[in-house]
């Protein structure tokens, strides 16, 4: 294996986060910025708009609209201006956040590559992809006017409330951009309490809902929850296609979406469900494959995945089972 570059500043492209991503639980102890009865936190679409075709009209089933909240990595495999426009032009109509692949795209430099900060378990290959993704990315998004700059105007996190309880949007974890310590086997770890309990309680907050790590969670404790949607345009458990989005709510689901429940909570009030997102996912293959053909960094990394899902099991995604990191 061929060990990553440090660039002059210490920095890994695709592995360190880099120190402007950081922050503390306690920025999350400050007013609320969104209220809500309903909300759906979507991240990881990649680019997906059959992903976001089938968001929307799961929305338009419920008898009030709930919030869309794009909590980050809305863009990535559109890596086309058409197809980037339309992903930034929809996605900005609804509440957004910025995750490592925008705050990439509006960066001046490109010291951390896909600012994705990997852990050691993904490879070196799979991070020097992402990377090459991301500087391909970049141009697309120069070739569409104004976008960059947008982009890098958009929050890293939001505080929502939702039936009294106050809910921190992140994109990665309750420290950073792009941390994992809300990934799956990091939640999962008996010694996770001490730390999430500590975030609840600085960020006087009753949960987290973040994504980035593209598998996704769900965890709770005494004093709060986190759950993770993994990823919202991409498939997430193996032998499945199907997204996966976190729904918030004060109301149970609506009968139309019941089909789509995979697991969740109810506490307090408040219902928290992982919905599954059935895209058109032929149509979206076609795109993939007209933008990234075979042998393309992002058919390598990801196309196996899109085609059949990954190694990763619901039983996983709650803690009942041991897994590994699933490569985001």
């Amino acid at each position: 294996m061929n060990r990553q570059p440090t660039t002059d500043n210490g920095i890994r492209p695709g592995r360190s986060c880099p120190p402007h991503y950081g922050y503390s639980p306690r920025v999350f102890a400050r007013r609320v910025e969104l209220r809500a009865d309903a909300l759906c936190v979507v991240g990881g679409l990649y680019g997906n708009t059959q992903a976001l075709d089938a968001i929307e009209a799961m929305a338009a089933t419920e008898p009030q609209a709930p919030t869309l909240v794009f909590n980050g990595d809305f863009h990535w495999f559109d890596a086309d201006a058409a197809w980037f426009a339309q992903v930034q032009r929809r996605v900005l109509a609804h509440v957004a956040l910025r995750g490592n692949v925008e705050t990439e795209l509006a960066a001046d430099a490109s010291d951390a590559g896909c600012g994705c900060a990997y852990p050691e378990s993904v490879s070196d290959d799979d991070v020097e992809r992402s990377n090459r993704i991301l500087a391909r990315l970049r141009g697309v998004a120069h070739d569409v006017p104004g976008a960059p700059d947008r982009l890098g105007t958009l929050p890293m996190h939001l505080v929502a409330e939702v039936g009294g309880q106050r809910i921190g949007i992140v994109h990665g974890d309750a420290w950073a951009l792009a941390g994992w310590r809300f990934a799956h086997d990091a939640l999962h770890d008996p010694a996770a309490g001490e730390h999430l309990q500590r975030a609840f309680a600085l960020g006087a907050v009753d949960g987290f809902a973040c994504s980035h790590t593209c598998a996704p969670a769900l965890a709770a404790t005494d004093a709060g929850f986190v759950v993770n949607n993994g990823a919202a345009g991409m498939a997430n458990f193996a032998g499945a296609t199907h997204g996966v989005i976190t729904r918030i709510a004060t109301r149970a689901l609506p009968a139309a979406l019941q089909g789509k429940r995979l697991y969740g909570l109810h506490e307090r009030g408040v219902w928290v469900d992982a919905l599954r997102v059935d895209f058109d996912h032929a149509a979206f293959l076609r795109q993939f494959d007209r933008v990234w053909p075979r042998e393309s960094d992002a058919a390598r990394s990801y196309r196996e995945r899109i085609l059949d899902g990954p190694a990763f099991t619901v039983a996983q995604a709650l803690g009942r089972e041991a897994a590994h990191c699933v490569p985001a």
